[in-house]
């Protein structure tokens, strides 16, 4: 496969390794773990290849295609341009009123999916245009794993197109499926705001479009507004304790003591994650 010279080959061959490293594709043998090399560079673009072992040679073609389907949603993850003829540049040539359109379009759908997320209900409309633009595209195939049990990524997923399992790890290695998210649901909010580690594994079940909330982006608008930390931990108490009460049979009494108990604990470590004044000591993670 060919990327533009505008992205360093260093940059290419991380965005692919790192994502076949947790890839689980049926007859690609893990021992070797595939591997992404430069091969050759033209006038325009490096050629890369991905080398892997293949364990039945009669699904060489099939196989392919997967590992192919994983290149692509890699790189589109990462913000590398695969490339394309140069004189196609010129066919394709937009113009700054056609961009800005698009751009507006894209802008306006970001910001309705945002609104669907009960934790940023607070924010204002220039906060909530200001946290849309800084999403960031994350695309996965099928069956990759989006982030898994136990990782530190200080970032939410809004999950716009496809099927998501969220799994937790059960006895003797396997894992049980806890929820099956689709288009308008979002999960990893814990690893955002307090920055503890994955709770669960999230394996995409369709090919799966997300975007991606990152911990600076929310962090500037916190920090201007810190009273939405008693919002977020609210909001995520109230989730907590609604879960823990049918799951365990609370009564009214216990819930709200609960409650009251889990907001002041994520109060704090959200102040804490995220440097606000009043917090008291650094959140895990």
């Amino acid at each position: 496969f060919n990327v533009d010279f505008r992205h360093p080959p260093s940059e290419v061959i991380d965005a692919v390794t790192r994502a076949l490293a947790t890839a689980q594709i049926q007859h690609v043998s893990a021992d070797p773990p595939p591997n992404c090399v430069l091969m050759d560079f033209t006038e325009s673009y490096g050629r890369y290849a991905v080398r892997y072992l293949l364990t039945d040679l009669v699904a060489d073609d099939p196989t392919d295609s997967v590992v192919r389907t994983w290149i692509f949603a890699a790189l589109k993850r990462a913000n590398l341009a695969l490339s394309i003829p140069a004189h196609a540049l010129f066919v394709t040539e937009e113009s700054g009123d056609r961009k800005a359109a698009k751009s507006r379009a894209d802008l306006t759908l970001r910001i309705a999916a945002l609104g669907k997320v009960d934790l940023f209900s607070q924010l204002s409309e220039p906060d909530r245009a200001e946290l849309a633009a800084s999403l960031r595209p994350a695309p996965f195939a099928k069956n990759e794993v989006i982030t898994r049990q136990g990782a530190e990524a200080h970032w939410l997923y809004l999950v716009g197109a496809g099927e998501v399992s969220i799994r937790v790890a059960a006895e003797a290695g396997l894992e049980r499926e806890v929820a099956h998210l689709g288009a308008g649901t979002f999960f990893g909010e814990m690893s955002l705001l307090t920055g503890e580690p994955r709770s669960a594994t999230a394996v995409a079940l369709t090919d799966v479009e997300c975007l991606r909330l990152d911990k600076a982006a929310f962090q500037e608008i916190i920090q201007r507004r810190p009273e939405l930390a008693d919002h977020v931990a609210e909001m995520l108490a109230r989730r907590r304790v609604e879960l823990a009460a049918a799951r365990e049979g609370l009564d009214q009494e216990a819930s709200a003591r609960r409650l009251a108990a889990d907001k002041s604990d994520l109060l704090r470590r959200i102040r804490g994650f995220f440097g606000l004044s009043g917090g008291a000591g650094s959140a895990p993670g």
